[in-house]
């Protein structure tokens, strides 16, 4: 969710400091084979150079004046942990940017089986 709500914080405010009144902030998702979705931000921002797509996940990068640039370090990292990968597209300034966030499906476990006893517990004891 943190990474969600990082990626359309700054779609959004790509797409104000375009400054060219209007625009737009899109989120999709897809499935990717059976065991993997892609979650996709897509605005219709400032974009990004294309010297900086390879740089703007590195701890401290950042384009923004008054930015820390951890941001998307924080978000490609925890992406990673959780067997997923977060990458971005641009055609460059001016053209927006698509942040697509990659994730694998993982079958929730029946709230039966979640609650059930462990071997060994000690349902019955009194305290």
């Amino acid at each position: 969710m943190q990474i969600l709500m990082n990626l359309v914080a700054n779609g959004k405010r790509a797409v104000r400091d375009r400054g060219q009144g209007g625009g737009s902030l899109r989120i999709t998702i897809d499935p990717v084979g059976g065991d993997r979705v892609c979650l996709r931000v897509v605005d219709s921002g400032v974009g990004i150079a294309p010297e900086n797509l390879a740089r703007i996940f590195g701890h401290g990068f950042t384009t923004k004046r008054d930015g820390h640039g951890f941001g998307l370090h924080h978000s490609a990292n925890a992406a990673t942990e959780m067997g997923g990968r977060l990458w971005a597209e641009s055609d460059g300034p001016g053209c927006g940017a698509t942040f697509c966030l990659e994730l694998p499906l993982r079958r929730a476990t029946p709230v039966a089986a979640q609650c059930a006893p462990a071997s060994g517990s000690m349902a019955g004891a009194s305290a």
